[in-house]
Parts: structure tokens; C-alpha cells; sequence
């Protein structure tokens, strides 16, 4: 097992690699590849940065496995914008033409910014949708508002590794993004990596530290 409780032997066919752990990294690939020219992940599979590198110098194709049965419409994630960035939109209809459908809350209208960020956070503890990320100006507080509501851990984020970093060691279900500043690739490849990274659970050490805190068993 690795350090996030994965099988770290992946399996081999041939030329093909097979991964069936959470998350892939750098190192592990160096351990796995010999040869290879095709990796198979499992579908909610997080490849780091500096594996995705990797892959790209070793010229090795990338393929997902089907999921056995289709994600049911109040599991997927959801995306709010205080207002409209042309690169969240356009990342988000590129993602629905791969499938990954993202449902739109609204944006902060004649709410103020608190308002919003509470209302955010309450739909996506409700269990109304897998997690969410929130693209405004003011990461800080909108975190600070959101981390007040129960079930809720809130993390804000500005690259995709802080977005996978922050779904392995706080099983973060909401993501606050500063914009702008992002770029469209950027945006599609963190929205990417979170609605591919399954359900977002806490892990044992920080559920009994946040239980102490502040006395939420549901956590």
C-alpha cells in the first residue's frame, strides 16, 4: 500500500500500464513504467503535474476506464461565478462536450458577498450536488464563510495541484478560485481533476481534529 492507501503495483498487459490507485505521481511511474506506450486509470484517477510530465516525455497515451454505472445528476459538482469570466464558461462547455456536465448556481446578484457565499455552501452540504467550486474575487472570506456551516471544508485554490492536493489530505468539498488571473486551461484542467476525483471523503486524522473544534460528528 502507498501513503494513500492504494495498491502501488500496478498491473501489466503487454504494453499497457494499469493503475488502479487514487492518485498517480512522478514516482510512481518511474517505479511502473518500462516500456509501456499505454496507461490505463481507474475513472476517478488524480495524476499530479509532475506526472502528467512524465507521461508527455515518455510519449505514453492516457486512457480512462468506463465507469460501471452513470453518475446520477444530484452527484455532480457545481460551479458559481461572483460574475461572468469568459474563460470559466468556455472550460465548462468544453468539459460537457467530454461529458462532465457541471450545474450552474447563481451568481451573486444583488446578494452581498457573505450572503452568497452561505447560500453556495448550504446547497452543497444539503447534498445537492458532489462538491462545488466558486470562482470570485475574495477566496478568503468566502472560505471563511463557508467553513461555518457544518459538513463543509473549504478550501481555496489557484493551481491544479493545490486542487489535488487539497481533495487528498482535506477531502475539501468546496474550492474557491480568485479570478481573474486564471487562464482557460487552467480552469479546465482544475474543474477536470475535481469532477473526476470521486466523492470527496475526510480523512480520519482531520475528522477527529475538526470533531474536537467544533463538535460536528457528521463530518
Amino acid at each position: 500500500m502507498n501513503r494513500n492507501g492504494q495498491p502501488t503495483a500496478p498491473s501489466a498487459d503487454g504494453e499497457v500500464l494499469r493503475w488502479k490507485g487514487r492518485v498517480l505521481t512522478a514516482e510512481d511511474l518511474r517505479r511502473g513504467l518500462n516500456g509501456h506506450r499505454e496507461l490505463v486509470l481507474a475513472p476517478h484517477a488524480i495524476i499530479t503535474p509532475l506526472a502528467q510530465e512524465e507521461l508527455r516525455t515518455n510519449g505514453v497515451a492516457v486512457h480512462r476506464q468506463a465507469l460501471e454505472t452513470q453518475t446520477p445528476p444530484s452527484a455532480r459538482w457545481a460551479f458559481a461565478q461572483e460574475r461572468p469570466h469568459p474563460a470559466v464558461r468556455s472550460a465548462v462547455q468544453s468539459l460537457a462536450r467530454e461529458g462532465l456536465v457541471l450545474t450552474e448556481l447563481p451568481a451573486q446578484g444583488e446578494s452581498t458577498a457573505c450572503q452568497w457565499a452561505r447560500s453556495l455552501a448550504e446547497y452543497v452540504a444539503r447534498g445537492e450536488c458532489q462538491g462545488g467550486v466558486i470562482f470570485c474575487t475574495d477566496s478568503g472570506m468566502v472560505c471563511c464563510v463557508a467553513n461555518k456551516v457544518a459538513g463543509l471544508r473549504a478550501a481555496a485554490v489557484l493551481t491544479v495541484a493545490q486542487a489535488a492536493r487539497a481533495v487528498l489530505t482535506l477531502g475539501a468539498n468546496l474550492f474557491v478560485v480568485e479570478m481573474p488571473g486564471r487562464t482557460f486551461f487552467e480552469v479546465r484542467q482544475m474543474l477536470r481533476t475535481l469532477c473526476t476525483s470521486g466523492e470527496a471523503g475526510c480523512p480520519p486524522g482531520v475528522a477527529c481534529t475538526l470533531r474536537e473544534l467544533d463538535g460536528h460528528a457528521h463530518r
